[in-house]
């Protein structure tokens, strides 16, 4: 059979991503005579890049702890075989070429002349050894499930690797992508083992950047690795520091303590751009926030419970005032812009119009409970991550419109680690999902989410959720390699779920970065962080 080139462009039919993409070319014309003089200066001297993180970090291994800020730092260390371009495309990245032989064999050429950190060459059995750390039987890895599909995977040549799966899998070539694969060496794996991601072990990749030190309750220390692959990278060191409190964010980069911070609060976005010098970038990052009922879970098993909640939820109310319009209303788990290349434009829009939707109305989630086996109401906890304020933020306006009802929520904030750490158990009645993509597919979410066979204790679907027919839909879109006929299935899969509520999408996201007086950023938008990102970053 002649080779299937996986590594083609999807094209992205997306206006709304077209017009939240933030760039910033001319720059330096924006600014009056003395700030050009003082970003001159900084551009001649800056040598360490701040970068202010909301959330401290547990382990810097991202498949023991997948949060999302895992990954700001390791994709500074590590890179993956395949990248994900800023339209949300496969990219090369160690390799430099991919093929589909046939519907389950994969082959990937590397990239020559690529070294570790240390100095060692990048080899085909290093790859392997990266692949076979959540291949292998057993592997409790938060990526395991992206691989549970793989036969086998061998070293085919001194700079090949090939990956057999056990059945077609569609979606397969965003695996070995930074979301589900993180590339070190052999010698490193076996020399750490359990201690990869701790202080004392840290990580080691090929990319620009090396751990110099990591503090899980302070902060990351980066030196620059001049061996990279991509050039030697802008700054010597990199110090990221773990800032949860918004105001002392806000602080440091007024007081030009801080290059670069992450994830600015929506309410605090004017006053991040008062800030003298100050950039304030936004992008639709393609990221969800849900409301998950466990389907397994009383009261949370009965469909007239999750429907009441569904209803008491005032989306277009959040968007507006806690997200100040930094955000979209989700009507469903990925967002529009997910689907380019497999849906076109008009079946995406009749495809959505045809998800049932439960609007915002009290007297309708009053006249759902009355229906279940709790009418008279029942008392839980909801939780969200420290550095998410604007979960908590909706979830207080919810838990507000459900005491009308007669729910009682609790609302409480936890750190970020217990709350990833607690969405893998399992044990609550309801969840917040919070998640962004790493790839351009549908898949991803859909797959993950509604799949019953991703339940159970540090499975990805939270809700428990368990249909035959949503899970046979899912199998057959899996079993695939026609795009269009994929996107079909996904999406009648997604019709037949919402009618039995085990989510409610809350809204899709939007990434607010600030950049301090000194620095400016290239090409900022979804994908900004899924990768390398601060070789896109320069002094100014």
């Amino acid at each position: 059979m002649a080779d299937l080139p996986v590594s083609r462009r999807s094209v992205l039919r997306s206006a709304a991503f077209a017009g939240a993409l933030a760039v910033l070319p001319g720059l330096l014309s924006a600014c009056g005579p003395a700030e050009q003089e003082a970003g001159t200066a900084a551009k001649k001297s800056l040598d360490v890049l701040r970068v202010a993180l909301p959330s401290s970090i547990g382990s810097l291994d991202a498949a023991k702890e997948a949060g999302i800020m895992n990954y700001v730092v390791a994709l500074l260390v590590q890179e993956s075989l395949v990248g994900v371009g800023p339209d949300g495309s496969l990219q090369p990245s160690l390799a430099e070429s991919w093929a589909r032989k046939n519907a389950t064999t994969y082959v990937y050429k590397l990239r020559p002349g690529v070294t570790f950190s240390d100095g060692s060459p990048l080899t085909a059995a290093d790859v392997v050894a990266s692949l076979n750390l959540h291949a292998r039987k057993g592997s409790t890895t938060a990526f395991a499930y992206a691989y549970a599909n793989v036969d086998t995977i061998e070293a085919t040549g001194d700079a090949e690797v090939t990956i057999k799966l056990k059945s077609p899998d569609a979606a397969f070539a965003w695996v070995p992508t930074p979301g589900t694969l993180l590339v070190t060496s052999a010698k490193f794996i076996e020399a750490t083992g359990e201690r990869i991601g701790t202080p004392e072990g840290k990580l080691l990749g090929t990319g620009p950047y090396k751990v110099a030190e990591f503090a899980p309750d302070s902060h990351v220390t980066l030196e620059r690795n001049d061996a990279y692959r991509g050039g030697r990278p802008a700054f010597r060191q990199i110090r990221i520091d773990f800032i949860p409190e918004e105001s002392t964010r806000l602080l440091a980069m007024r007081g030009d303590n801080v290059d670069v911070a992450l994830n600015v609060p929506a309410e605090q976005i004017d006053q991040w751009k008062a800030v003298p010098g100050a950039q304030v970038l936004t992008a639709a990052d393609r990221s969800l926030v849900t409301l998950a009922f466990n389907t397994a879970k009383k009261p949370w098993d009965d469909v007239h419970v999750r429907r009441a909640v569904a209803h008491a939820v005032d989306r277009e109310g959040i968007v507006r005032s806690v997200l100040r319009g930094h955000g979209k209303v989700a009507t469903a788990v990925p967002d529009p812009a997910q689907w380019g290349g497999v849906l076109d434009e008009a079946e995406g829009a009749a495809l959505y119009a045809a998800i049932p939707q439960y609007g915002f109305d009290l007297a309708q989630a009053k006249a759902e409970l009355a229906k279940s086996a709790t009418p008279q109401g029942f008392a839980d906890t909801l939780t969200y991550p420290s550095s998410g304020p604007q979960l908590g933020r909706a979830a207080l306006t919810l838990a507000e419109n459900l005491k009308t009802i007669g729910i009682t929520l609790e609302v409480k904030e936890v750190p970020l680690e217990q709350w990833i750490a607690d969405l893998g158990k399992h044990g609550s009645g309801v969840y917040l999902g919070w998640y962004f993509a790493t790839t351009g597919d549908p898949a991803e979410y859909v797959q993950q989410l509604l799949h019953g066979g991703a339940t159970g204790e540090n499975g990805t679907n939270i809700a428990e959720y368990d249909n035959a027919e949503v899970t046979g839909l899912l199998d057959q879109a899996k079993a695939g390699t026609d795009d269009a006929a994929r996107g079909k299935l996904l999406g009648q899969a997604l019709v037949r779920a919402a009618a039995d509520v085990p989510y409610q999408p809350l809204w899709w996201g939007e990434a607010a970065t600030a950049f301090g007086r000194a620095v400016a950023a290239e090409g900022f938008g979804p994908y900004f962080f899924v990768g390398p990102w601060a070789t896109k970053v320069a002094a100014r």
